[in-house]
């Protein structure tokens, strides 16, 4: 193994060793259920390239997530998520969201990032709409008018808003202060971890 391969493996391993401290933080506080750490473990690690790590391997899960360019994984519900905040409105909340001009940008990135089909000037149209009227903008209008792929809304008995999980984990930060702020803090130190590493150091003098 080179240098360069064991310092990456390092800074993953180190990675994987703050997410797990994080997500037991938010477990404890009632942010998270179990079963959501769980699952944000398994899928947020095996999104980075584990194949160049010696010792570690991708599930059946992981392959297709791999394969797939836009990195594809199960959608979690943003209407469950809201339920953790207003059991009767949880629609009322994820349109509340929607309404937010930083959530459009946001959204706006991700499907330009990962979408070819995205209608940009159709979303530009809907950011007008926000600003200048007091328009409702529901799950399903964002699709239809933008062709999304970030957001699936489903009507029905088990119906709903479901999301990609780097869509929904900006919903549950927007939702609850303290998941913003354990997001903040961990990028912080992911910052200042690259700051302090040797690669960075000789890029610097370089």
């Amino acid at each position: 193994m080179t240098e360069a391969e064991k310092r990456r493996a390092e800074a993953i391993w180190t990675y994987r060793i703050s997410q797990e401290k994080v997500l037991k933080s938010l477990v404890e506080k009632g942010i998270f259920t179990q079963e959501h750490a769980d699952y944000m473990s398994d899928h947020l690690f095996e999104q980075l390239n584990l194949l160049d790590v010696p010792g570690s391997h991708l599930s059946s899960i992981g392959e297709k997530m791999v394969d797939a360019n836009w990195g594809h994984s199960p959608y979690i519900s943003l209407t469950d998520i809201a339920r953790e905040k207003n059991g009767k409105s949880p629609g009322y909340l994820v349109q509340s969201w929607l309404r937010n001009s930083n959530t459009i940008e946001y959204l706006r990135l991700w499907e330009k990032r990962f979408n070819p089909n995205f209608l940009d000037d159709e979303c530009e149209k809907l950011i007008q709409t926000i600003r200048t009227s007091s328009a409702t903008l529901t799950p399903k209008i964002w699709i239809s008018a933008t062709k999304a792929v970030g957001i699936e809304s489903k009507a029905g008995k088990n119906g709903g808003t479901m999301a990609h999980p780097e869509i929904a984990e900006a919903f549950r930060a927007w939702l609850f202060p303290e998941v913003m702020l354990e997001m903040v803090k961990r990028y912080r130190s992911y910052q200042l971890e690259s700051d302090e590493s040797p690669a960075h150091g000789n890029e610097a003098e370089s």
